[in-house]
């Protein structure tokens, strides 16, 4: 590849980052949740599109051919310069009680680059969304002692990026160990809206706005061990794990009262905080693996993880009802004959699944989270080492009861691939 074409990847993976910032902020992140409003809104996992196929299974494995994003020590596996790159788009059927709505939304996934200072060091550079907030609730109150209902309207809107910088470090023949260092950025806003009809024909807007910045560093440490059960490199056993410290992002506050009727202010809009500092509380996370590898044919690997949402504490200091969760995860990719030449056999499939709970909780009801995965990677490129990754998900939050919300979810990752040679030497023969 040319100078010009590497520069060229260069520029694309740092126009994307800044489009998938722009996009995150002012998008509608994955579609209405009502779920958003509690804590740091909905979670992006941190999988990319190949570990999303085998169910966020992977923290202790990885192929090589594209980023597993999962645990940083296992960035050193790429020997090769990798750009990933990744969409989602997810489909929801919402039901409560008689109620139902359907929604859909999609976002930039990720975009990431990595490359081998050294063959036992590697760095790497990525960028994607952390949180989303998303959701439109409506009721309808009479106001006593006049015929009339007053019009409420709660929303949500926003969410958090990170972009990380990763090092990763092999340390003799079979361990590795990795440090992402992160920087979380974005905004969330908050509205309360009451309108009230009045008998000239225009009704009375109250509403109380609320936008929160949030700003700050956090760290997640990971190692992967590989132990050799054949000789020859035909059998791995393969071990690893992560853990992301606990958090405190900082962030200013800021909240304005207006007054309206009809289109004209009753009284000058009134800012009741202006640019308050504090900070939320993000809890400590683990994630423990294993797996069993067949170089280049097979690998079964089984995850579980675990987050101390009770840790957690808003700008406000509230908890808001979370509570700490853990969550299994399997998941098996296969390729048919990877030294073959032919395109079919070096395709790689992937299965997977997961259960867990959610950290809500709905009138003392915790919230169950279980979904199944498929994967497919295609190779693209004369020598198979580029790739398009599609990951299907399909499941199931909550249940449908008193109180209770239940969705029922499609989501679709897509990833592109590329691979390229850099910082070797050249030879002359």
């Amino acid at each position: 590849m040319s100078l010009y074409n590497k520069i060229g990847i260069l520029t694309l993976a740092i126009s994307l980052g800044w489009n998938c910032t722009i996009l995150k902020v002012n998008g509608q992140g994955l579609g209405n949740s009502p779920y958003s409003s509690l804590g740091m809104g909905e979670l992006y996992n941190d999988s990319f599109s190949s570990n999303t196929g085998t169910g966020q299974a992977g923290v202790s494995s990885s192929n090589g051919f594209q980023i597993n994003n999962l645990n940083p020590a296992l960035w050193v596996r790429n020997r090769f310069t990798t750009l990933d790159f990744g969409l989602i788009g997810q489909y929801k059927d919402i039901t409560s009680g008689s109620k139902s709505q359907r929604n859909a939304g999609g976002n930039l996934a990720y975009v990431a680059l990595s490359f081998p200072v050294s063959p036992k060091w590697s760095l790497g550079v990525s960028l994607k969304p952390y949180s989303f907030v998303d959701y439109q609730n409506i009721s309808k109150r009479n106001i006593p002692g006049t015929p009339y209902d007053a019009n409420y309207l709660v929303s949500g809107l926003g969410g958090v990026n990170k972009v990380s910088l990763t090092n990763a470090f092999q340390i003799g023949k079979y361990l590795s160990l990795g440090l992402e260092s992160s920087y979380f950025f974005g905004n969330i806003r908050k509205a309360s809206e009451a309108t009230l009809p009045t008998n000239v024909g225009a009704d009375y807007l109250v509403s109380l706005n609320d936008r929160t910045i949030y700003k700050d560093f956090a760290f997640k440490a990971g190692a992967a061990v590989r132990i050799p059960l054949k000789k020859e490199n035909k059998l791995n056993l393969n071990l690893g794990g992560t853990y992301s410290l606990g958090a405190k992002i900082g962030g200013t506050q800021t909240t304005s009262f207006d007054i309206t009727l009809g289109s004209f202010p009753v009284a000058a809009p009134d800012t009741i905080i202006k640019n308050k500092r504090g900070y939320l509380t993000l809890p400590s996370q683990y994630q423990v693996g294993m797996s069993l590898e067949w170089p280049y044919k097979l690998t079964v690997s089984a995850d579980y993880s675990h987050q101390s949402w009770s840790e957690y504490r808003s700008f406000e200091k509230s908890n808001d009802g979370l509570k700490d969760v853990g969550r299994v995860h399997l998941g098996v990719e296969y390729i048919p004959r990877f030294t073959s030449l032919s395109y079919i056999e070096n395709i790689r499939y992937r299965i997977g699944f997961s259960h867990g709970k959610a950290p809500y909780t709905i009138d003392g009801n915790s919230i169950n989270d279980t979904n199944a995965s498929l994967g497919v990677a295609l190779p693209v490129g004369r020598e198979f080492l580029n790739s398009i990754s599609v990951s299907l998900v399909g499941g199931q939050r909550g249940a449908v009861g008193s109180g209770l919300i239940r969705e029922r979810y499609a989501r679709i990752v897509i990833g592109l691939t590329l691979m390229e040679r850099w910082f070797q030497k050249q030879k002359i023969d």
